[in-house]
């Protein structure tokens, strides 16, 4: 319990735990933090300001259907709130579909190539943790780098 991040929620998945509780996905909202499938946005950024895209362009949650980043971002201010509630229902439904995804990659037996393509995309120059590269090869899910 209390595992929250996107990497350690799918290391956990490679070796076998299958329940979860963590407060991960609002604490980090509430540091204005939005997470994406190619790592975390950090909304409260001045560069967020004038971008007009979706928290996560290919999220389908209503967050994403209905709000910009410019927007969400101007709803951050220190004491976070109404943005931080937002950017919260948003990181519940990315994790929701995350574990789904794994779910079904586990019952088609493409787990090793679903986790392949998240940390890719989660690291995309190819600098892996190494616990999680030693994590995922001792449940038998070879990582490789760019730098290999």
């Amino acid at each position: 319990m209390g595992v929250g991040y996107p990497v350690d929620l799918m290391v956990c998945v490679a070796l076998g735990v299958d329940m979860f509780d963590c407060v991960y996905p609002a604490r980090t909202a509430r540091f204005g933090t939005a997470l994406v499938k190619t790592g975390l946005l950090k909304v409260k950024s001045s560069a967020m300001a004038k971008d007009f895209r979706p928290l996560d362009p290919g999220c389908e949650c209503t967050v994403c259907q209905n709000f910009t980043r410019a927007y969400i971002h101007s709803l951050t201010p220190k004491d976070g709130s109404t943005g931080a509630q937002l950017i919260t229902l948003h990181n519940i439904a990315y994790l929701t579909k995350l574990m789904s995804e794994a779910r079904a990659a586990l019952l088609e037996n493409r787990f090793p190539d679903f986790i392949r393509e998240f940390m890719h995309l989660q690291y995309p120059n190819g600098d892996f943790p190494a616990w999680a590269v030693e994590a995922f090869s001792s449940a038998g899910i070879e990582l490789s780098s760019a730098n290999s």
